[in-house]
């Protein structure tokens, strides 16, 4: 399935009678009018360079949907944007205020899990899909009492694994953990364990540190004295670069691999010097120029980062998420040809598509539909991300 199109839109696709049509005060939710989104992302606080990443990523696909004519026959998507400040408490009241006041159809949250977990009963309530960016598992398990809610970055499990499996065939006997302490860390935390010991791989240590952290030293250097052959790190930006640094200034020499939680190039901007040579599991788009296969999805991605690297110059590898959560709506709204919520959730939870991230395929049992083949391990190569293999 295409994902946006072409790369130039014709200016004549703004036109027709979508653009006439005035806001029927129901979101969409009645025939008529455009149809309101809402997206709840972390535009302040300790991870607001991602929520940045997601809310560009959103705005450039919601246009080029509107540019191609929009959803139901003409009517436009319209985006409405609300900072949840990397806080849970602020979170469900931006999610409370999009469905009960500005009457949103959907609803997609950010890369903040301790955020998105306490909204899922909301979404319930009200019978709104949610759209998560975030990874941890307990957003979308057990699907019996998330039945609204999905989401699209890969599950921690699926990292640890492809982590693993990167570091059992380059021969590493030895891996020490630093991971962030809130529920995606301890989620990645419990999953490189599991996989370390199902490899054959000796964890030498493990160290945490705070959410709000601003130096990791401590934990770096205790790290390093039980002298590892590499270290897994479990921790978004800025922490993953501090952490880094902080390796590097403990003079570790060994491979330094990260989660996908980690940056992308946010990651190589905030490590600087440090970030050369460091390993990542991410979705392969984000080192789409090392892929030379001609096919459609391919094509596609290149023209997905193209768009966003005209618009924004510099690639966001958590942009992939966000213009997947904008394309999962528009298919559910075209395929269900509806905006009622029920009708939206039924056709979300079938739906598969080949995203900007990689295949997508969600199922009743399954509401993180991100396939592990999307997944690649990384490498920094002169101040970029590359295809480590």
């Amino acid at each position: 399935m295409a994902l946006t199109g072409a790369i130039l839109v014709s200016a004549l696709g703004l036109t027709g009678c979508a653009a006439s049509e005035k806001d029927d005060g129901t979101g969409g939710r009645s025939k008529g009018g455009d149809v309101a989104i809402g997206a709840s992302l972390e535009l302040s606080g300790p991870t607001q360079s991602i929520g940045t990443a997601y809310k560009k990523a959103l705005e450039l696909q919601v246009d080029s949907i509107n540019a191609q004519g929009g959803v139901l026959g003409g009517r436009k998507l319209r985006l409405i944007v609300k900072d949840n400040q990397t806080k849970p408490a602020q979170n469900i009241t931006n999610v409370n205020d999009l469905i009960n006041n500005d009457h949103v159809v959907a609803v997609i949250t950010g890369g903040c899990s301790a955020c998105t977990v306490p909204v899922t009963s909301i979404v319930e309530k009200h019978e709104v899909p949610l759209i998560s960016l975030a990874s941890a598992t307990a957003i979308t398990n057990p699907v019996s009492e998330r039945q609204y809610t999905f989401k699209i970055s890969p599950n921690p499990a699926q990292d640890a694994e492809v982590l693993l499996a990167d570091l059992k065939k380059k021969g590493v006997k030895s891996v020490g953990l630093l991971n962030v302490d809130n529920p995606y860390g301890q989620e990645g935390r419990a999953a490189v364990l599991a996989q370390a010991r199902k490899a054959g791989i000796k964890v030498t240590g493990t160290q945490q540190f705070g959410q709000e952290d601003k130096d990791m030293s401590v934990q770096a250097k205790r790290l390093v004295e039980d002298r590892p052959e590499a270290v897994v790190v479990w921790a978004v930006m800025p922490a993953a670069g501090i952490i880094a640094k902080n390796l590097r200034d403990a003079e570790f020499d060994g491979g330094v691999y990260l989660d996908a939680g980690a940056g992308a190039e946010l990651f190589v901007k905030g490590a600087q010097g440090a970030a050369e040579g460091v390993h990542m599991v991410f979705p392969r788009v984000l080192a789409i120029g090392d892929v030379t296969s001609g096919g459609e999805s391919v094509r596609n991605q290149k023209q997905w980062v193209a768009r966003y690297t005209d618009r924004y110059e510099d690639y966001s590898g958590f942009a992939s998420f966000a213009a997947d959560a904008a394309l999962m709506l528009r298919d559910a709204i075209a395929k269900s040809g509806s905006t009622d919520g029920a009708q939206l959730r039924d056709t979300i939870e079938t739906i598969g598509f080949d995203g900007v991230s990689g295949p997508i395929r969600n199922s009743a049992k399954e509401h993180s539909g991100l396939q592990p083949e999307s997944l690649g391990v990384l490498v920094v190569r002169d101040g970029d991300w590359h295809l480590a293999n």
